[in-house]
């Protein structure tokens, strides 16, 4: 499951990306609007892999869904929940920041669905409640 995290990730860091003009558009509401696409991409390091789902971003929080997997970031935790193996990681995070390294790391980029909605007080988009989660889930905390 390690390995997948590290392959959604590098797809949040391309919003900063100047792949498409698109991108400076999504880059300049960052932290003015919460920010909801649909993204296609091909991760390229090691062997290439395909990355579709859809991304939700607030300033430095992130929900991530796609390819089996569901990342939620609220600027200082990540949990990576694998709901096909009832496996989640929990870790600090750094927000978007911690992205950067991946940046080089994507291609054939492509955006759809692109919606600026209003900024919200509720953050629980970006968090994971693992108090309701069955005996069968494997949740390991390496906060």
């Amino acid at each position: 499951m390690k390995k997948f995290i590290q392959l959604l990730l590098p797809l949040l860091l391309s919003l900063t990306a100047a792949a498409q003009p698109q991108l400076g558009e999504i880059a300049a509401h960052l932290q003015t609007d919460r920010i909801s696409l649909r993204y296609d991409c091909t991760y390229t390091e090691d062997t290439p892999v395909k990355l579709s789902g859809v991304l939700l971003i607030q300033g430095d929080c992130y929900r991530a869904v796609g390819n089996g997997m569901e990342i939620y970031c609220d600027g200082a935790t990540r949990w990576s929940v694998d709901p096909a193996s009832k496996e989640v990681y929990i870790e600090p995070a750094n927000g978007l920041a911690e992205l950067l390294e991946y940046r080089d790391s994507l291609s054939e980029l492509k955006i759809s669905e692109l919606k600026y909605l209003p900024l919200s007080d509720d953050l629980s988009p970006f968090r994971f409640d693992t108090a309701s989660l069955g005996p069968a889930w494997v949740v390991t905390d390496l906060r």
